[in-house]
């Protein structure tokens, strides 16, 4: 039977055909509890009469707060069964991350859990207790397991026993809320249709050669449309067999490929990556395997090539996105080896794309532009967002992904990056993704995050954020050889920074906004005697020009050796005393501005209010505890705007004595031209005289 007959049913009557076919077929196990799709299957009809019971229409939502168990699957087809829309919500969410989501969906009801000894101490039915009230809407809490009497019980609506009202519900109908954040990081709730995760489902099972013997393993959260159309809805539609994993963890993940003989294992590629570098990985013990899908992220070749050499299992390889249900392209299994690691396949039928320039002119095959896709899967809209739908759906029904893409003249797409992260470093385009995916294959490299900064030379630098793999020794020399060995010349990152955890928003992507702020303030300190002149530290004596590229050709010529030899790009300078740019050749604070200083500490800066570190808007912060306290060497990170100077090599905080307001005004604008011309242009407004 072809899968594509299933994709016109709703997901309520999709688990009722399979359960008719395949009764006795074991579908959801966990632990040494197993239901087969009979079971699920009256499970389901009982929860869902037992929602109604609850006064619960049509239409309204339900929010489903749970890890990877059965009980998950059950409530989502209950509610599809009731014509409810579901609201998953991830459990690693931050308690406001959770109240954004539910606030701007009113769910009526939310299912959850309580299990704070596995889940970090995290409590998440109390977790809801407390939220309830910003959450008027909310009127029925229902708990798994053994809630107090502040909750209702699960199993109790399990044991309804009052018949179903059926709720038919056509392929266009909205099933799912779920939330991905948009560019400024606010979650925006996508419509999903039952007809496009359905037939979304099934071209993946088909992709993947699914049977009734086939079993997947859940690691992929349930509460993201990987975990939802990949895993349970394709395993739904081949009638196979999925076993839950509550908690990701490799080591388990890797001990369930082996008890359960699990034969589909998808993942993003931390987690494969995760798994292959276990001590005690065995390829032996993964012999189960057949297929699976790498998506959720970048997925570099190498990696890809390592899953299907030792873990023997023809990986696929998928693009897509929340906004489309989520599967765009694939890979097939029968690709040819540059086709199955390299790009992200073709896409499904049903499914256009195409890319276009920032024009919205359609470009040829192997052109890079934006991808656009139009199709059954695209979602409805962002839930009561009609600004937002707008700004991503155009009126003939394209969605525009704000990926970089290249269709390959017989078919596949290459994603090369997203359109809001490209680096141009002296004239070279540089896709972020790229360069992470190879950086991320350095096994003492945990996260692995390329940003660019401006810069008065090359336009933009680039920085290489470092997060290494705990026990783990790892140095800058170590990045920067890795780097040279896996990549372009022009690729290899200017600066390699390392922290603990990089900023996200809540569990989300990695705000690279603000860690261009930090690495643009962040660097070594270098530390020079009393009344320092620009000229003594950088002089331009055989340069009288302001123009960049001249600039770069004398920059640093004759000063100070040693400085010059160990100084890097986003480096400070600390003064003991005094710093001036007293030189009467203009050129010598802009100089220091093209060496790629970031800042300077001085215990004194009055010599330079109207000078020309000023001018070009350097940041310069009088703050004589921090130069007593700094010592050459020290990685030092500043905040300009409120004054704060970290010394991250020795743990110690100083505030710098305010800039005058005026001081201020001028170099958040970027110096005394930029602030004058604004200036005039304010005192022009409405005269027809300056």
């Amino acid at each position: 039977m072809s899968f594509m007959t299933l994709n016109n049913d709703s997901l309520g009557e999709l688990l009722t055909s399979q359960a008719t076919r395949y009764a006795r077929q074991p579908f959801l196990k966990l632990g040494e509890q197993s239901l087969t799709y009979a079971e699920v299957e009256y499970q389901a009809l009982a929860f869902a009469a037992g929602l109604q019971r609850l006064k619960l229409k049509p239409q309204d939502r339900i929010a489903l707060l749970l890890p990877n168990v059965p009980a998950y699957v059950i409530t989502f087809f209950a509610a599809m069964k009731a014509g409810l829309i579901v609201v998953p919500v991830n459990v690693r969410r931050h308690p406001t991350e959770v109240l954004t989501r539910l606030s701007r969906t009113t769910p009526r009801a939310i299912v959850t859990f309580s299990d704070p000894e596995d889940f970090s101490g995290v409590d998440h039915l109390q977790l809801i207790h407390d939220l309830l009230p910003q959450l008027p809407e909310l009127e029925h809490i229902i708990a798994i397991g053994e809630p107090e009497e502040n909750a209702i019980p699960w199993k109790d609506l399990l044991a309804e026993t009052a018949a179903l009202h059926i709720i038919p519900a056509g392929a266009s109908a909205p099933a799912a809320i779920i939330n991905t954040l948009g560019k400024s990081g606010n979650p925006r709730g996508a419509v999903l249709t039952h007809g496009g995760l359905a037939r979304n489902a099934a071209v993946i099972a088909e992709a993947l050669a699914c049977s009734p013997d086939d079993k997947f393993l859940g690691t992929v959260p349930f509460s993201n449309t990987f975990g939802l159309t990949a895993t349970i809805l394709a395993c739904t539609v081949a009638c196979a067999q999925l076993v839950c994993l509550p908690k990701y963890h490799p080591a388990n993940a890797l001990e369930l490929i082996e008890k359960e003989g699990i034969t589909v294992h998808h993942g993003v590629p931390t987690m494969f990556a995760l798994e292959l570098n276990l001590p005690a990985f065995d390829p032996k013990k993964c012999s189960s395997l057949r297929t699976g899908i790498m998506s959720g992220a970048p997925c570099p070749p190498e990696l890809v090539k390592r899953v299907r050499r030792e873990m023997g299992m023809n990986l696929l390889i998928a693009y897509g996105l929340t906004e489309a249900s989520p599967a765009v392209t694939m890979t097939h299994l029968d690709d040819g080896p540059i086709t199955a690691t390299e790009t992200v396949g073709r896409p499904h039928e049903g499914v256009e794309i195409k890319v276009v320039d920032p024009t919205g002119r359609t470009l040829p095959a192997g052109e890079e532009g934006e991808l656009c896709v139009r199709g059954y899967n695209v979602m409805l809209g962002y839930w009561e967002d009609p600004l937002a739908t707008s700004q991503v759906i155009d009126p003939q029904g394209w969605l525009h992904t704000g990926d970089l893409a290249i269709i390959d003249p017989n078919g596949p797409v290459r994603i090369v990056g997203r359109i809001d992260d490209v680096i141009n470093r002296a004239g070279f385009k540089l896709y972020p993704g790229t360069v992470e995916m190879v950086m991320r294959t350095h096994p003492a490299i945990r996260e692995a995050v390329l940003v660019g900064v401006p810069d008065l030379i090359y336009g933009e630098l680039t920085c290489i954020c470092i997060v290494p793999q705990p026990g783990y020794e790892l140095g800058a020399a170590e990045v920067l050889e890795y780097a040279r060995q896996n990549l372009a010349d022009y690729a290899i990152p200017d600066r390699v920074l390392f922290f603990e955890s990089l900023p996200r928003l809540g569990t989300g992507p990695v705000r690279k906004d603000y860690l261009r702020e930090r690495v643009r303030i962040r660097g070594k300190a270098w530390k020079f005697g009393k009344n320092i002149d620009t000229d003594a530290i950088i002089p331009a004596r055989h340069c009288n020009t302001a123009d960049p590229h001249e600039l770069a050709l004398h920059c640093m010529e004759d000063a100070d050796p040693e400085f010059v030899r160990k100084m890097q790009r986003g480096d400070l300078i600390v003064a003991d005393f005094n710093f001036g740019c007293g030189s009467s050749r203009e050129v010598a604070p802009l100089t220091i501005k093209a060496a790629g200083i970031s800042g300077v500490v001085a215990k004194s800066f009055a010599r330079i209010f109207f000078r020309n570190a000023i001018n070009i808007g350097l940041p310069i912060l009088e703050c004589p505890e921090a130069v007593d306290g700094i010592q050459e060497g020290d990685e030092v990170v500043v905040e300009p705007a409120s004054g704060t100077i970290y010394n991250l090599t020795r743990r110690e905080t100083y505030l710098a004595e305010p800039f005058p307001e005026f001081l201020k005004r001028i170099i958040d604008k970027g110096g005394l031209l930029a602030y004058v011309e604004e200036r005039l242009a304010e005192m022009g407004e409405g005269n027809d005289r300056f």
